[in-house]
Protein backbone atom coordinates (compact mmCIF):
# COMPACT_ATOMS: atom_id res chain seq x y z
CA UNK A 1 0.00 0.00 0.00
CA UNK A 2 0.92 3.07 -0.28
CA UNK A 3 1.40 6.00 2.16
CA UNK A 4 -1.21 8.94 1.85
CA UNK A 5 0.19 12.51 1.25
CA UNK A 6 -1.08 16.01 2.45
CA UNK A 7 -3.76 16.84 0.04
CA UNK A 8 -6.23 18.76 1.91
CA UNK A 9 -4.48 22.14 1.14
CA UNK A 10 -6.66 22.23 -1.66
CA UNK A 11 -6.19 21.77 -5.39
CA UNK A 12 -6.14 24.27 -7.63
CA UNK A 13 -6.09 23.99 -11.92
CA UNK A 14 -2.37 24.10 -13.34
CA UNK A 15 -4.08 24.48 -16.99
CA UNK A 16 -5.96 27.31 -18.70
CA UNK A 17 -8.38 24.00 -19.64
CA UNK A 18 -7.85 21.72 -16.50
CA UNK A 19 -8.69 17.90 -16.60
CA UNK A 20 -9.00 14.95 -14.10
CA UNK A 21 -5.72 14.95 -14.09
CA UNK A 22 -5.54 18.34 -11.79
CA UNK A 23 -7.97 16.84 -9.33
CA UNK A 24 -5.99 13.21 -8.69
CA UNK A 25 -4.41 12.50 -5.34
CA UNK A 26 -2.52 9.47 -4.79
CA UNK A 27 -4.14 7.38 -2.19
CA UNK A 28 -3.95 4.06 -0.22
CA UNK A 29 -5.66 1.23 -2.17
CA UNK A 30 -6.83 -2.43 -1.60
CA UNK A 31 -6.37 -5.62 -3.15
CA UNK A 32 -9.45 -7.55 -3.06
CA UNK A 33 -8.08 -10.44 -1.10
CA UNK A 34 -7.61 -7.89 1.61
CA UNK A 35 -9.59 -7.97 4.83
CA UNK A 36 -12.09 -5.54 6.11
CA UNK A 37 -9.72 -5.65 9.24
CA UNK A 38 -6.98 -4.25 7.43
CA UNK A 39 -9.72 -1.76 5.68
CA UNK A 40 -10.86 -0.24 9.05
CA UNK A 41 -6.61 -0.32 9.95
CA UNK A 42 -6.47 2.35 6.82
CA UNK A 43 -8.88 4.67 7.67
CA UNK A 44 -8.05 4.68 11.18
CA UNK A 45 -4.51 5.93 10.37
CA UNK A 46 -5.75 8.43 7.60
CA UNK A 47 -8.34 10.59 9.29
CA UNK A 48 -9.02 12.29 6.12
CA UNK A 49 -9.10 9.40 3.54
CA UNK A 50 -12.91 9.56 2.28
CA UNK A 51 -13.13 6.73 0.10
CA UNK A 52 -10.84 3.88 -0.13
CA UNK A 53 -10.13 2.55 -4.13
CA UNK A 54 -9.83 -1.32 -4.43
CA UNK A 55 -7.66 -2.51 -7.40
CA UNK A 56 -7.16 -5.32 -8.92
CA UNK A 57 -3.56 -5.48 -10.63
CA UNK A 58 -3.78 -1.94 -11.98
CA UNK A 59 -7.55 -2.39 -12.34
CA UNK A 60 -9.49 -0.35 -10.11
CA UNK A 61 -12.56 -2.72 -9.71
CA UNK A 62 -14.43 -0.33 -6.61
CA UNK A 63 -14.27 1.83 -4.14
CA UNK A 64 -15.47 1.92 -0.33
CA UNK A 65 -16.97 4.26 1.27
CA UNK A 66 -15.79 5.79 4.32
CA UNK A 67 -19.12 6.22 5.55
CA UNK A 68 -20.98 3.36 4.78
CA UNK A 69 -18.06 1.19 5.72
CA UNK A 70 -18.39 2.53 9.48
CA UNK A 71 -22.04 2.53 9.54
CA UNK A 72 -21.79 -1.39 8.38
CA UNK A 73 -18.73 -2.09 11.04
CA UNK A 74 -20.13 -0.47 13.68
CA UNK A 75 -23.25 -2.82 13.14
CA UNK A 76 -23.58 -5.37 16.24
CA UNK A 77 -21.36 -9.01 15.65
CA UNK A 78 -20.28 -7.23 12.20
CA UNK A 79 -16.72 -7.00 13.46
CA UNK A 80 -16.92 -11.00 13.96
CA UNK A 81 -18.67 -11.67 11.12
CA UNK A 82 -16.99 -9.72 8.57
CA UNK A 83 -13.88 -8.71 10.11
CA UNK A 84 -11.69 -11.43 8.13
CA UNK A 85 -13.61 -11.80 4.98
CA UNK A 86 -12.71 -10.10 1.54
CA UNK A 87 -12.71 -6.06 2.00
CA UNK A 88 -15.38 -6.37 -1.50
CA UNK A 89 -18.13 -7.15 0.75
CA UNK A 90 -18.93 -3.38 1.27
CA UNK A 91 -17.29 -1.87 -1.88
CA UNK A 92 -19.19 -0.36 -4.58
CA UNK A 93 -19.00 -2.62 -7.54
CA UNK A 94 -19.67 0.40 -10.00
CA UNK A 95 -18.06 3.59 -8.87
CA UNK A 96 -17.76 6.44 -11.38
CA UNK A 97 -14.29 5.68 -12.87
CA UNK A 98 -12.76 8.46 -15.19
CA UNK A 99 -9.41 9.17 -17.46
CA UNK A 100 -7.30 11.43 -16.24
CA UNK A 101 -7.64 13.22 -19.67
CA UNK A 102 -11.14 13.92 -19.31
CA UNK A 103 -11.42 17.65 -19.07
CA UNK A 104 -13.55 19.10 -16.24
CA UNK A 105 -16.40 20.08 -18.63
CA UNK A 106 -16.89 16.79 -19.46
CA UNK A 107 -16.27 15.42 -15.44
CA UNK A 108 -18.40 17.79 -14.32
CA UNK A 109 -21.58 16.61 -16.24
CA UNK A 110 -20.67 13.01 -15.47
CA UNK A 111 -20.15 13.50 -12.05
CA UNK A 112 -24.11 14.93 -11.93
CA UNK A 113 -25.26 12.54 -14.18
CA UNK A 114 -23.77 9.57 -11.96
CA UNK A 115 -25.60 11.36 -9.23
CA UNK A 116 -25.15 12.00 -5.47
CA UNK A 117 -22.52 9.28 -4.55
CA UNK A 118 -20.00 10.93 -7.02
CA UNK A 119 -19.99 14.13 -5.07
CA UNK A 120 -19.90 12.91 -1.59
CA UNK A 121 -17.47 9.60 -2.04
CA UNK A 122 -15.32 10.71 -4.90
CA UNK A 123 -14.33 9.08 -8.29
CA UNK A 124 -11.44 6.74 -9.55
CA UNK A 125 -9.23 8.32 -12.29
CA UNK A 126 -6.78 6.54 -14.24
CA UNK A 127 -4.47 6.61 -16.78
CA UNK A 128 -4.69 4.30 -19.91
CA UNK A 129 -6.56 2.35 -17.80
CA UNK A 130 -4.42 1.73 -15.16
CA UNK A 131 -5.41 2.30 -11.33
CA UNK A 132 -3.81 6.43 -10.98
CA UNK A 133 -5.62 8.14 -7.49
CA UNK A 134 -8.82 9.51 -6.51
CA UNK A 135 -10.69 12.57 -6.79
CA UNK A 136 -13.64 14.22 -4.71
CA UNK A 137 -16.48 16.51 -5.06
CA UNK A 138 -15.45 19.03 -3.14
CA UNK A 139 -12.21 19.59 -5.50
CA UNK A 140 -14.43 19.47 -8.23
CA UNK A 141 -16.84 22.09 -6.94
CA UNK A 142 -13.84 24.31 -5.98
CA UNK A 143 -11.98 24.06 -9.28
CA UNK A 144 -15.50 24.55 -11.21
CA UNK A 145 -16.07 27.87 -9.27
CA UNK A 146 -12.77 28.77 -10.20
CA UNK A 147 -13.55 28.52 -13.94
CA UNK A 148 -16.85 30.00 -13.78
CA UNK A 149 -14.88 32.91 -11.90
CA UNK A 150 -12.55 33.60 -14.48
CA UNK A 151 -15.01 33.01 -17.35
CA UNK A 152 -17.33 35.42 -15.98
CA UNK A 153 -14.54 37.97 -15.54
CA UNK A 154 -13.62 37.40 -19.01
CA UNK A 155 -16.83 38.07 -20.22
CA UNK A 156 -17.43 41.26 -18.60
CA UNK A 157 -13.79 42.41 -20.02
CA UNK A 158 -15.37 41.96 -23.28
CA UNK A 159 -18.71 43.80 -22.45
CA UNK A 160 -17.07 46.31 -20.98
CA UNK A 161 -15.18 46.89 -24.25
CA UNK A 162 -18.16 46.51 -25.91
CA UNK A 163 -19.78 49.45 -23.88
CA UNK A 164 -16.86 51.53 -24.98
CA UNK A 165 -17.95 50.28 -28.86
CA UNK A 166 -21.54 51.18 -28.37
CA UNK A 167 -20.47 54.74 -26.97
CA UNK A 168 -18.50 55.39 -29.71
CA UNK A 169 -20.75 54.64 -32.43
CA UNK A 170 -23.15 56.90 -30.68
CA UNK A 171 -20.87 59.82 -30.03
CA UNK A 172 -21.26 61.25 -33.90
CA UNK A 173 -24.89 61.44 -33.76
CA UNK A 174 -24.14 63.52 -30.12
CA UNK A 175 -22.64 65.89 -32.16
CA UNK A 176 -24.95 66.32 -34.47
CA UNK A 177 -27.66 67.36 -31.73
CA UNK A 178 -25.13 69.23 -30.15
CA UNK A 179 -24.49 71.64 -33.59
CA UNK A 180 -28.38 71.63 -34.54
CA UNK A 181 -30.11 72.37 -30.92
CA UNK A 182 -27.41 73.06 -28.26
CA UNK A 183 -30.41 73.68 -25.91
CA UNK A 184 -31.64 69.90 -26.75
CA UNK A 185 -31.08 67.07 -23.53
CA UNK A 186 -31.03 63.36 -24.34
CA UNK A 187 -30.88 60.85 -21.23
CA UNK A 188 -29.63 57.05 -22.48
CA UNK A 189 -29.10 54.87 -19.39
CA UNK A 190 -28.44 51.03 -20.18
CA UNK A 191 -29.83 48.63 -18.00
CA UNK A 192 -27.14 46.77 -18.01
CA UNK A 193 -23.64 47.49 -19.36
CA UNK A 194 -24.08 47.45 -22.98
CA UNK A 195 -28.39 47.73 -23.83
CA UNK A 196 -30.72 47.47 -26.53
CA UNK A 197 -32.23 51.81 -26.84
CA UNK A 198 -30.09 53.79 -29.30
CA UNK A 199 -30.68 57.52 -30.79
CA UNK A 200 -29.61 59.11 -33.94
CA UNK A 201 -29.10 62.63 -35.10
CA UNK A 202 -28.23 64.37 -38.53
CA UNK A 203 -28.67 67.67 -39.67
CA UNK A 204 -29.00 69.16 -43.37
CA UNK A 205 -29.30 72.87 -44.40
CA UNK A 206 -32.97 73.34 -43.55
CA UNK A 207 -33.79 71.38 -40.07
CA UNK A 208 -32.49 67.97 -38.16
CA UNK A 209 -33.81 64.74 -37.95
CA UNK A 210 -33.63 62.66 -34.84
CA UNK A 211 -34.75 58.89 -33.58
CA UNK A 212 -34.81 57.25 -30.41
CA UNK A 213 -35.42 53.67 -30.80
CA UNK A 214 -35.83 50.34 -28.38
CA UNK A 215 -34.39 47.73 -30.03
CA UNK A 216 -35.43 43.56 -28.90
CA UNK A 217 -34.08 42.76 -25.59
CA UNK A 218 -31.42 44.74 -23.93
CA UNK A 219 -27.86 43.71 -22.67
CA UNK A 220 -25.54 41.99 -25.36
CA UNK A 221 -28.59 40.66 -27.85
CA UNK A 222 -29.93 43.97 -27.37
CA UNK A 223 -26.87 46.06 -28.47
CA UNK A 224 -26.17 43.57 -31.16
CA UNK A 225 -29.67 44.73 -32.54
CA UNK A 226 -28.82 48.61 -32.11
CA UNK A 227 -26.16 47.54 -34.40
CA UNK A 228 -27.83 45.88 -36.84
CA UNK A 229 -30.80 48.63 -36.68
CA UNK A 230 -28.52 51.77 -36.82
CA UNK A 231 -26.55 51.11 -39.80
CA UNK A 232 -29.91 49.93 -41.47
CA UNK A 233 -31.63 53.87 -40.61
CA UNK A 234 -28.00 55.12 -41.72
CA UNK A 235 -28.21 53.70 -44.80
CA UNK A 236 -31.79 54.75 -45.52
CA UNK A 237 -30.85 58.13 -44.38
CA UNK A 238 -28.16 58.46 -46.99
CA UNK A 239 -29.99 56.87 -50.00
CA UNK A 240 -33.75 58.27 -49.24
CA UNK A 241 -32.30 61.52 -47.19
CA UNK A 242 -33.94 62.54 -44.03
CA UNK A 243 -37.30 64.14 -44.27
CA UNK A 244 -39.30 61.25 -44.87
CA UNK A 245 -39.53 59.39 -41.34
CA UNK A 246 -42.23 56.92 -42.58
CA UNK A 247 -40.46 55.71 -45.44
CA UNK A 248 -36.98 55.68 -43.50
CA UNK A 249 -38.98 53.38 -41.26
CA UNK A 250 -40.13 51.16 -44.27
CA UNK A 251 -36.57 51.15 -45.34
CA UNK A 252 -35.31 49.79 -41.98
CA UNK A 253 -38.30 47.08 -41.88
CA UNK A 254 -37.52 45.58 -45.21
CA UNK A 255 -33.76 45.74 -44.15
CA UNK A 256 -33.87 43.81 -40.86
CA UNK A 257 -36.16 41.46 -41.96
CA UNK A 258 -34.09 40.58 -44.77
CA UNK A 259 -31.12 40.46 -42.52
CA UNK A 260 -32.85 38.45 -40.10
CA UNK A 261 -34.85 36.07 -42.74
CA UNK A 262 -37.83 37.13 -41.06
CA UNK A 263 -39.68 37.60 -44.29
CA UNK A 264 -43.17 36.35 -44.83
CA UNK A 265 -43.56 34.79 -41.56
CA UNK A 266 -40.89 32.31 -42.32
CA UNK A 267 -38.35 32.91 -39.60
CA UNK A 268 -35.16 31.03 -40.92
CA UNK A 269 -33.49 31.66 -37.64
CA UNK A 270 -34.61 29.67 -35.06
CA UNK A 271 -35.80 31.64 -32.21
CA UNK A 272 -35.37 34.78 -34.15
CA UNK A 273 -38.28 37.35 -34.17
CA UNK A 274 -36.48 40.78 -33.34
CA UNK A 275 -36.87 44.11 -34.44
CA UNK A 276 -37.53 47.56 -32.70
CA UNK A 277 -39.77 50.30 -32.22
CA UNK A 278 -39.07 53.97 -33.09
CA UNK A 279 -39.85 57.48 -32.83
CA UNK A 280 -38.32 59.33 -35.48
CA UNK A 281 -39.49 62.79 -36.49
CA UNK A 282 -37.80 65.86 -38.96
CA UNK A 283 -37.69 69.37 -37.49
CA UNK A 284 -37.15 72.91 -39.53
CA UNK A 285 -36.64 75.33 -37.17
CA UNK A 286 -37.22 78.12 -39.32
CA UNK A 287 -40.74 77.28 -40.17
CA UNK A 288 -41.40 75.48 -37.32
CA UNK A 289 -42.65 72.17 -39.14
CA UNK A 290 -42.18 68.89 -37.56
CA UNK A 291 -42.47 65.70 -39.03
CA UNK A 292 -43.25 62.58 -37.10
CA UNK A 293 -43.92 59.10 -37.62
CA UNK A 294 -43.72 56.08 -34.53
CA UNK A 295 -43.67 52.47 -34.20
CA UNK A 296 -45.52 51.80 -31.26
CA UNK A 297 -43.88 55.13 -29.06
CA UNK A 298 -45.45 58.10 -28.39
CA UNK A 299 -43.98 62.24 -28.96
CA UNK A 300 -45.29 64.23 -26.22
CA UNK A 301 -46.09 68.49 -27.16
CA UNK A 302 -46.19 70.94 -25.05
CA UNK A 303 -46.95 74.32 -26.41
CA UNK A 304 -46.74 77.88 -25.14
CA UNK A 305 -49.94 78.57 -23.42
CA UNK A 306 -51.48 75.17 -23.84
CA UNK A 307 -52.83 73.56 -20.84
CA UNK A 308 -52.50 70.04 -21.50
CA UNK A 309 -49.86 67.88 -23.82
CA UNK A 310 -50.64 66.75 -26.89
CA UNK A 311 -49.91 63.17 -27.73
CA UNK A 312 -48.73 62.07 -31.18
CA UNK A 313 -49.10 57.62 -31.06
CA UNK A 314 -47.19 55.65 -33.14
CA UNK A 315 -48.95 53.34 -35.27
CA UNK A 316 -49.02 49.59 -33.37
CA UNK A 317 -46.51 47.99 -35.63
CA UNK A 318 -43.12 47.26 -34.74
CA UNK A 319 -39.96 47.28 -37.02
CA UNK A 320 -38.47 44.26 -38.98
CA UNK A 321 -40.39 41.69 -36.83
CA UNK A 322 -41.52 38.48 -37.94
CA UNK A 323 -45.37 39.28 -37.84
CA UNK A 324 -44.82 42.92 -39.87
CA UNK A 325 -45.58 43.00 -42.76
CA UNK A 326 -42.74 43.67 -45.53
CA UNK A 327 -43.93 46.33 -47.21
CA UNK A 328 -46.36 47.72 -43.93
CA UNK A 329 -46.02 51.67 -44.95
CA UNK A 330 -45.94 54.20 -41.70
CA UNK A 331 -47.85 57.21 -42.17
CA UNK A 332 -46.05 61.42 -40.96
CA UNK A 333 -47.91 63.05 -38.62
CA UNK A 334 -47.03 67.19 -39.37
CA UNK A 335 -47.17 69.51 -37.25
CA UNK A 336 -46.60 73.50 -37.15
CA UNK A 337 -45.35 74.15 -33.87
CA UNK A 338 -44.56 77.81 -32.25
CA UNK A 339 -41.37 79.10 -30.62
CA UNK A 340 -41.15 77.95 -27.56
CA UNK A 341 -42.87 74.27 -27.63
CA UNK A 342 -41.41 71.77 -25.63
CA UNK A 343 -41.09 68.48 -27.26
CA UNK A 344 -40.77 65.43 -25.55
CA UNK A 345 -40.08 61.60 -27.20
CA UNK A 346 -38.97 57.97 -25.19
CA UNK A 347 -38.69 54.71 -25.15
CA UNK A 348 -40.88 52.32 -23.11
CA UNK A 349 -38.32 51.64 -20.14
CA UNK A 350 -39.58 55.37 -19.37
CA UNK A 351 -42.89 54.60 -19.73
CA UNK A 352 -43.36 50.93 -18.16
CA UNK A 353 -41.18 50.85 -15.26
CA UNK A 354 -43.09 49.34 -12.41
CA UNK A 355 -43.08 51.27 -9.03
CA UNK A 356 -45.15 53.18 -6.95
CA UNK A 357 -47.51 51.89 -3.69
CA UNK A 358 -49.50 49.32 -5.50
CA UNK A 359 -46.38 48.61 -7.55
CA UNK A 360 -47.62 49.42 -11.56
CA UNK A 361 -46.55 51.46 -14.12
CA UNK A 362 -44.85 54.81 -14.58
CA UNK A 363 -47.30 55.34 -17.14
CA UNK A 364 -48.26 58.39 -19.83
CA UNK A 365 -50.12 60.49 -17.46
CA UNK A 366 -47.14 61.34 -15.12
CA UNK A 367 -45.09 62.10 -17.77
CA UNK A 368 -47.62 64.46 -18.80
CA UNK A 369 -47.98 66.01 -15.62
CA UNK A 370 -44.20 66.35 -15.20
CA UNK A 371 -43.98 68.08 -18.45
CA UNK A 372 -46.61 70.66 -17.37
CA UNK A 373 -45.16 71.04 -14.43
CA UNK A 374 -41.66 72.18 -15.91
CA UNK A 375 -42.98 73.85 -18.60
CA UNK A 376 -40.85 76.79 -18.23
CA UNK A 377 -37.83 74.81 -17.29
CA UNK A 378 -34.61 74.08 -19.88
CA UNK A 379 -34.71 70.58 -21.44
CA UNK A 380 -31.99 69.85 -19.37
CA UNK A 381 -33.93 70.53 -16.29
CA UNK A 382 -36.94 68.97 -17.77
CA UNK A 383 -34.84 65.67 -18.11
CA UNK A 384 -33.38 65.80 -14.58
CA UNK A 385 -37.09 66.03 -12.86
CA UNK A 386 -38.35 62.96 -14.78
CA UNK A 387 -35.14 61.09 -13.83
CA UNK A 388 -35.31 61.96 -10.13
CA UNK A 389 -39.39 61.33 -10.51
CA UNK A 390 -38.67 57.99 -11.89
CA UNK A 391 -35.87 56.88 -9.23
CA UNK A 392 -38.54 57.84 -6.44
CA UNK A 393 -41.58 55.71 -8.38
CA UNK A 394 -38.97 52.90 -8.97
CA UNK A 395 -37.79 52.43 -5.29
CA UNK A 396 -36.97 49.14 -4.57
CA UNK A 397 -38.02 47.77 -7.87
CA UNK A 398 -35.65 46.21 -10.37
CA UNK A 399 -35.03 48.56 -13.50
CA UNK A 400 -36.78 46.88 -15.93
CA UNK A 401 -35.87 47.96 -19.36
CA UNK A 402 -33.13 50.46 -20.98
CA UNK A 403 -34.09 54.12 -20.51
CA UNK A 404 -33.63 56.55 -22.51
CA UNK A 405 -35.35 59.94 -23.47
CA UNK A 406 -35.00 63.09 -25.55
CA UNK A 407 -36.33 66.95 -24.72
CA UNK A 408 -35.87 69.91 -26.92
CA UNK A 409 -37.63 73.31 -27.67
CA UNK A 410 -38.19 74.57 -30.72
Amino acid sequence: MRDLPEYLSGVRPRFRQPSAADLCIEVPSMAPDETNEKVMEVFGRHKDLVSLPVVEGQKPIGLISRSIFLSQMSKQFRNELYGRKSCIAFMDKEPLVVDAALDIDALTRKTVEYGEKALTDGFIITRDGAFAGTGNGLQLMRVVADMQASRNRQIMHSIEYASVIQRSTLRSSLEALARACPQAHLVWEPRDIVGGDFYQFCTAEDGWFATVADCTGHGVPGAFMTLIASTSLSQAIEQNGPKDPAGLLGHVNRSIKQMLGQVDGQDDTPGSDDGMDAACFWFEPASGQLVFAGARLTMFVLRPGADGVEMLDGQRQGVGYVDSDFNYVWRNQELQLPAGSLVFVSTDGLIDQIGGPRGIAFGKRRVRELLREHHAHTPAQVNAALVEALRDWQGEQPRRDDLTFFCFRT
